[in-house]
C-alpha cells in the first residue's frame, strides 16, 4: 500500500504542472466579487481540477471508481469559498444536484443562507451566475425528485437529519432512490464528525456482516448509489494522528493548508494569552478597558471595526450567573473601580490604554459613560442552548455589519464549531481550574481542546486596510511591534494566571499552530543607523524619490489594438446546422475538405443580431463598457471597425447561408472568448512615472522586527562605514550583494562622494507601470558624482536562482526605470528637484553565481572604469 497523502502524490505527478494556477473564467466571474481568491485557494482549486480532468493518473492518485476527496484546510481559510467555486465546477461538468451536510443545524442555516440569500453580507455568488452564455439560479431543496435540470440544486441537512431520512419514512425526506437516479456532489463540512466508525473499527458491521447503521455508514451508502457521484470533505481538525483516521485518509486528502501556514502566511490574527492574578470583575474590567482601547484605535483610523468581547463559562449556571455579575459591574461602574485597574497594573497594554486615554483627553468619567454605552444589556447576546442559538443566528453570523450593534457574547460551548466571526478580538474564560486530569494521564483535556478550537474561530483576521496599496485580509504590523493598530491585528485570551493550566492550553494552542514551541518564540530585532551616519548632514540630506499607484487610466485606449487585443481571426465551424467553436484569435484554423471563408464580423452576423447578443452579457453593457474603452461614445460606436466591426470570422461550412439562429449563435460564441481576453487585460491600478522626494531622514527610521530563533544567526554588524545600518539581517544572497559592493567602494569612491548602500526593511516601496504592483527594492544605493555633482539612486535587488522565474515582473520594472520616468517632481523643504541633479536606476537583478555581470551594469551605470 502507498504511505504517502495523496497531497504528495499529485506534487510528485504534476510537478511543474502545478506552478501556474488553473485559472476558469465561468468559476472565479461567478463567486462574488468581493472576494478575492488567496494563493492557497487558487491552487487547491488547480490541484482539484488537474485530478478531475486527468483520466490517465496513476491509479494510486485516482482510482477507478467514486471521486471521494477532502480539503484539510484551517479554520477561517476560506472553505465555503471552495465549495461555492467548486460547485460551479461541477455544475459546468455536468452536476446538477448537491448534498450539502455538516453535524450541527446552525451551521446548515448560516451556510444556506450564504448560499442562497442574495441580501446577505456574506452571499457567496456573484449577482447573475452565468455559465455557457446562460443565467444559472440557485435553489434549496428538500430532495431531488423535483430538481431543474437548469438550476443548481442543493438540499441542506444535517448528518443527523440524513440518518433520520433513512431509517424513518417521511414525507418530502431523502431517500435512497433520491441518489440512484442522478448523480450528485455530496459536500461534507466539519467532516471529522463522519469518521466515528473510522475510530472504532470493531463497530463497523454486525455479527452477520452488514454494515450497521451509523452515520458514516449512511455517507458511504449515499456516496456508492451511482457510479459517478462525488463526496467532497472540508474539515480543519481531521485526526491524522490516529492510525485508522490517517489509512481512511491517505488517498483522499488533495489539498492540506494547516492553521500554522496560515498564521504564518500572515492571515490570522495573532494569539495573546493575557494571565493575569485577579478576580473575575477585574478580569471582565480589564477586557472591557481593551476593547474601548481597541475601538478608539479603530477611530482614530477611521475605521469601522467594533471590537466584540467574548465571555465563556464552564456550565449554563455558571454563565447566566456570570451575566447578571457582568451587567451589575457595568450599571454601578464608578472611576475609582478603574482608577484601581490603572495604578496597579504592570501589564503593558493596559498602561498602554490609559496613556492613550490621557493623551486623547478621555478622562475615567468619559470612559465610563462610553462603555455603558456600549456595553449595554441591548448590545450582549446569549447562547447556552439551541433556542438561544437559533434565535440569535444570523445576528452572530454578521457581527462586522454597521447596523449590527452587538459587543458582548456568553457562552459555554455552542460556539467551537462552524461559526463565522472576524471582529472577536477578546475571550474571558471566567472560571478557574486545569482541564486535564483524572483518565487523562497527562493528556490535553477536551475543555481545552475545546477552547483552544474556540480561540481558533476567532483568531480570523478583521480586514482593514490604511494604505491605498494594503492587502487588507493580512497582517501588516509584525515588523512595526511599536504600531498602535497591531493592537487590532491580535485576539486575547483572558485567564486566571494559574501555571498548571496556562502550559495546558499553551501545549493545545501550540499543536493547532496558534503559538510557537516554547524555546522558539521570535526575537526583537532594532534595526537603527549607525550613530555617525544619523548625525551626518550629507547622509540627512540625501533624498529617496518613489512613485505612487493610482488608478489605471485607460483615456489613450481608441481601439481593441490600443487595449492589447490585436489578432482578429476567430475559427467556427459549422456542422449539421449546429456551431462549434475553435479556437478564437488562431490564424491556424483546422484542414477540413468544408469550404473555409473569412468573413467581417458585424457585415456577416448584422447589427441587430451582435447588439442582441451583447445584451446577455454583463460585461458589454454600456456602462461597463465605457470604463475600459472611455472613449466609446455609443454601443453602436462599439460595432465600429475600432472595436467589434474590425474582426474577421473563419467560417468552415455553408457561411452564406446562415440562419438567425445560427448567427446568434457565433455571436453568442464569440463575445463569451472576448469578454475573456478583455478580463483578461484588465488592470485596475498603474504605477506614476513621476518619482517624488523624500529624506532620507524621513525613509529610514529606527525599526523593530520580530525575528524566528533559528534565523537568529543571519543577523550580522556591518562595520562598513559606507553601510548605513549598524546591523544587516537578511539572505545569504543579500549578503553577498554587500560583499561585493565591498570589492569595489574603493573604485566607486574615485569618482563619486556621499555613498551609501542602505538596506530597505520595508522603509519605502515602489509602483511597477504596467500594473500598480508593489514592490520594496532590497536595497538602495546613493551617490553622488564629484565632477557633475548629480545624485544617483540605484535600485537593487538580489534574487536568489529559484525566484527568478517567479519575480521577473520586478526585474522588468526596474529595468524600465531608467528610460521611463518622467520627472523627479516636487519640493521637498526648501529645494525644488530636477531630473538634470538626480538620476534614478533600477539594475538586473543580483545573483552571485551571475555576480560579474551585475557588477558590469552596475559600474556601467556609474561610468567606473577598470573594475575587475
Amino acid at each position: 500500500m502507498n504511505n504517502k497523502f495523496l497531497f504528495d502524490c499529485i506534487k510528485e505527478e504534476f510537478g511543474r504542472e502545478l506552478r501556474t494556477d488553473i485559472n476558469y473564467p465561468f468559476v472565479a466571474d461567478n463567486l462574488n466579487h468581493k472576494l478575492k481568491l488567496r494563493a492557497y485557494q487558487k491552487q487547491a482549486f488547480t490541484r482539484f481540477y488537474k485530478y478531475y480532468e486527468t483520466r490517465d493518473a496513476q491509479a494510486y492518485i485516482k482510482p477507478q471508481n467514486n471521486i471521494h476527496l477532502a480539503f484539510h484546510m484551517a479554520t477561517g481559510s476560506g472553505k465555503t469559498v471552495m465549495m461555492a467555486g467548486l460547485i460551479l465546477y461541477l455544475y459546468e461538468q455536468g452536476y446538477r444536484n448537491f448534498l450539502f451536510f455538516v453535524n450541527r443545524g446552525q451551521i446548515v442555516e448560516k451556510t444556506k443562507d450564504n448560499f442562497i440569500n442574495q441580501f446577505s453580507s456574506k452571499y457567496l455568488f456573484n449577482d447573475k451566475i452565468i455559465i455557457n452564455n446562460k443565467q444559472v439560479n440557485i435553489k434549496a431543496v428538500d430532495n431531488f425528485a423535483y430538481s431543474s435540470g437548469d438550476e443548481i440544486n442543493i438540499c441542506f441537512t444535517t448528518v443527523q437529519g440524513l440518518f433520520s431520512d433513512f431509517h424513518n419514512e417521511k414525507e418530502n425526506a431523502l431517500t435512497i432512490g433520491d441518489f440512484k437516479e442522478n448523480k450528485i456532489a455530496l459536500i461534507a463540512d466539519e467532516a471529522h464528525h463522519i469518521n466515528a466508525s473510522t475510530k472504532k473499527q470493531t463497530e463497523l458491521f454486525d455479527k452477520d456482516g452488514s454494515p450497521k447503521a451509523s452515520w458514516e455508514n449512511t455517507v458511504e451508502k449515499i456516496f456508492k448509489a451511482h457510479q459517478d457521484n462525488i463526496l467532497l470533505e472540508f474539515s480543519a481538525t481531521i485526526e491524522l494522528d490516529k492510525k485508522e483516521i490517517k489509512e481512511k485518509y491517505l488517498d483522499k486528502i488533495i489539498y492540506q493548508y494547516d492553521l500554522k501556514n496560515f498564521v504564518k502566511d500572515g492571515f490570522s490574527k495573532k494569539i495573546n494569552l493575557f494571565k493575569s492574578n485577579t478576580d473575575k470583575s477585574t478580569r471582565i474590567l480589564q477586557a472591557l478597558v481593551i476593547s474601548m482601547y481597541r475601538e478608539q484605535i479603530a477611530i482614530n483610523h477611521q475605521l469601522n471595526i467594533k471590537p466584540v468581547i467574548l465571555f465563556k463559562s464552564s456550565k449554563i449556571t455558571e454563565s447566566k450567573d456570570n451575566q447578571v455579575v457582568f451587567h451589575h459591574l457595568i450599571n454601578n461602574l464608578k472611576d475609582g473601580d478603574l482608577n484601581v485597574i490603572k495604578n496597579q497594573t504592570n501589564i503593558s497594554v493596559l498602561i498602554q490604554a490609559f496613556d492613550f486615554f490621557d493623551k486623547n483627553e478621555i478622562n475615567l468619567s468619559l470612559l465610563i459613560a462610553k462603555i455603558k454605552i456600549a456595553f449595554n444589556e441591548k448590545k450582549c447576546l446569549c447562547t447556552n442552548n439551541d433556542k438561544e442559538l437559533e434565535l440569535n443566528q444570523k445576528r452572530l453570523n454578521n457581527l462586522e455589519d454597521k447596523d449590527n450593534s452587538i459587543r458582548v457574547i456568553f457562552t459555554v460551548d455552542k460556539l467551537n464549531e462552524g461559526w463565522d466571526v472576524l471582529n472577536l478580538f477578546d475571550i474571558v474564560r471566567l472560571y478557574e481550574g486545569q482541564n486535564t486530569g483524572g483518565s487523562n494521564k497527562g493528556k490535553i483535556g477536551k475543555k481545552t481542546i475545546s477552547e483552544a478550537q474556540l480561540i481558533g474561530r476567532g483568531a480570523r483576521y478583521c480586514a482593514f486596510k490604511i494604505k491605498a496599496d494594503d492587502d487588507p485580509y493580512v497582517r501588516k504590523f509584525d515588523d512595526d511591534i511599536d504600531n498602535e493598530l497591531r493592537l487590532l491585528e491580535e485576539l486575547y485570551f483572558h485567564s486566571s494566571n494559574e501555571s498548571q493550566y496556562i502550559s495546558e492550553i499553551q501545549r493545545a494552542l501550540i499543536e493547532q499552530g496558534l503559538l510557537e514551541k516554547a524555546g522558539q518564540e521570535p526575537i526583537e530585532l532594532t534595526l537603527e543607523l549607525k550613530p555617525e551616519i544619523k548625525k551626518n548632514d550629507r547622509f540627512k540630506n540625501k533624498i529617496i524619490f518613489k512613485n505612487k499607484r493610482i488608478d489605471k487610466c485607460y483615456n489613450t485606449v481608441k481601439n481593441m489594438a490600443d487595449f492589447g487585443i490585436a489578432k482578429t481571426n476567430f475559427s467556427y465551424k459549422l456542422q449539421s446546422g449546429q456551431g462549434n467553436l475553435s479556437e478564437i484569435f488562431d490564424d491556424n484554423t483546422e484542414q477540413t475538405s468544408q469550404p473555409n471563408n473569412s468573413y467581417k464580423l458585424i457585415k456577416l452576423l448584422g447589427v441587430n443580431i451582435v447588439k442582441n447578443a451583447l445584451l446577455i452579457f454583463d460585461t458589454f453593457a454600456f456602462n461597463n463598457l465605457k470604463k475600459t474603452f472611455p472613449n466609446l461614445q455609443s454601443i453602436s460606436h462599439f460595432l465600429d471597425k475600432d472595436y467589434l466591426g474590425g474582426f474577421d470570422i473563419n467560417i468552415t461550412g455553408d457561411g452564406g447561408n446562415l440562419s438567425a439562429q445560427q448567427k446568434l449563435a457565433i455571436a453568442i460564441s464569440f463575445l463569451n472568448k472576448l469578454e475573456v481576453e478583455i478580463k483578461g487585460n484588465i488592470v485596475e491600478f498603474e504605477g506614476t512615472k513621476e518619482f517624488d522626494p523624500y529624506s532620507a531622514e524621513d525613509i529610514f527610521t529606527e525599526k523593530t522586527l520580530l525575528i524566528p530563533q533559528d534565523r537568529e544567526k543571519q543577523i550580522q554588524k556591518i562595520t562598513h562605514e559606507w553601510f548605513a545600518f549598524e546591523k544587516f539581517y537578511g539572505t545569504s544572497e543579500e549578503r553577498q550583494l554587500i560583499d561585493l559592493i565591498h570589492t569595489i567602494i574603493d573604485d566607486i569612491n574615485n569618482d563619486y562622494k556621499n555613498v551609501y548602500l542602505v538596506r530597505n526593511e520595508r522603509h519605502f516601496c515602489l509602483y511597477d507601470f504596467a500594473q500598480g504592483r508593489r514592490f520594496e527594492p532590497d536595497f538602495v544605493l546613493l551617490s553622488q558624482n564629484k565632477l557633475s555633482q548629480c545624485h544617483y539612486q540605484f535600485f537593487i535587488e538580489p534574487k536568489g536562482k529559484h525566484l527568478q522565474q517567479i519575480d521577473k515582473w520586478k526585474e522588468d520594472f526596474l529595468l524600465e526605470i531608467k528610460e521611463n520616468y518622467k520627472a523627479l517632481t516636487g519640493v521637498n523643504k526648501t529645494t525644488t528637484y530636477s531630473n538634470d541633479k538626480y538620476k534614478i536606476v533600477g539594475l538586473e537583478f543580483y545573483n552571485h553565481s551571475d555576480e560579474n555581470s551585475f557588477k558590469s551594469s552596475l559600474t556601467t551605470q556609474l561610468g567606473v572604469n577598470n573594475v575587475i
